[in-house]
């Protein structure tokens, strides 16, 4: 027999409407009542109907959260400053993989929109949220964050690329570099951009020439920064420093300096962006660019629950944030600098 809180009731002598104040703590109802209907809860095994709670409510105590990769480093750091802000108000996150897939994103967010969560924070698969905008039809409020968001989305939160990209080739310039190649794995977000037109405006301030590798072949991360180092390398071109679109890509370009028999920072200081948790690793003590991944987790939740409370779903914010420089050992002052 399915227990109800009918039955529940009838076992603790009372109405199901006390049971039912006694399951979402209201104080009009004595403590000692209270305990007996929780006990008595506790001991048949009785928990809430959720989704019907849920249907009755119109809304949940659930925050959507869909990211493209569970494994990237930065979503980890992000998602850590989420939590702690959605529990300190009342909220519990429910978590998406997308595996960078539209058609998942899609699936994803008719789910959560099916389970009445109070709002959506998407990291996108695309540059485009058209498909996200259709399904969701600006009823529900939607936040969003990561390496795909541009002015084309309603609120966001993201890192100022134009200004961290621009902090680490003045801080090679300082250490007497010229010659600085920057190497990505891909161009085609804004924020790849931004990181490029960055590193291009430093050096064209100090009178150098910009010179870009974007990998064509459609790898990403590790792989296309030894790769395209490799073949740099191959032209027998040492630039004096490289500046990386991504620790990720500082890992694989750290690796083919070495397997040249170059030493870091020595031959070729390196900088990454990001700041990710293994960049700190004593092998590695990669200087880069740090994005503030826990505090936009938090920034990301406290606008989406100022737009929750507004109970308007038209509202508009942006919050761009800071990122800064951490200087390691991957970098060294040139000779007569």
């Amino acid at each position: 027999m399915k227990i109800t809180i009918k039955h529940i009731g009838e076992m603790a002598g009372v109405s199901a409407a006390a049971v039912s104040k006694a399951l979402n703590g209201h104080s009009d109802i004595s403590e000692e009542t209270k305990t007996r209907i929780l006990e008595i809860c506790k001991q048949v095994g009785y928990t809430r109907n959720e989704i019907a709670r849920n249907l009755a409510k119109g809304k949940s105590n659930m925050i959507g959260l869909l990211i493209p990769d569970i494994s990237s480093p930065i979503y980890s750091e992000v998602f850590k400053g989420l939590d702690i802000q959605a529990r300190e108000h009342g909220y519990c996150l429910f978590l998406c993989d997308t595996n960078r897939d539209i058609e998942l994103e899609k699936k994803y967010v008719r789910t959560l929109m099916e389970k009445r969560v109070s709002g959506i924070i998407v990291a996108p698969v695309s540059n485009s949220v058209d498909h996200i905008e259709e399904i969701t039809r600006n009823s529900i409020p939607i936040v969003y964050i990561g390496g795909k968001v541009n002015d084309n989305m309603g609120n966001y939160v993201t890192v100022d690329n134009f200004y961290g990209s621009k902090t680490a080739v003045d801080y090679l310039i300082k250490l007497g570099h010229r010659e600085i190649y920057m190497v990505c794995d891909r161009d085609n977000t804004k924020t790849m951009a931004d990181r490029i037109k960055g590193y291009e405006t430093v050096m064209q301030e100090n009178n150098c020439n910009p010179v870009v590798y974007v990998d064509g072949a459609g790898r990403k991360w590790r792989e296309s920064g030894y790769f395209q180092t490799k073949h740099i390398l191959s032209l027998g071109k040492i630039p004096s420093a490289i500046f990386c679109s991504s620790d990720m890509v500082a890992i694989g370009v750290m690796e083919a300096v070495l397997e040249k028999g170059l030493r870091v920072p020595e031959d070729i200081s390196i900088v990454g962006y990001d700041d990710a948790a293994f960049a700190s690793l004593p092998t590695i003590n990669l200087t880069t660019i740090a994005q503030p991944k826990f505090e936009m987790g938090k920034k990301t939740f406290n606008l989406l629950y100022k737009i929750i409370k507004s109970h308007n779903s038209d509202y508009k914010n942006r919050e761009i944030v800071k990122p800064e420089l951490v200087i390691r050992g991957t970098c060294i002052q040139l000779k007569g600098n």
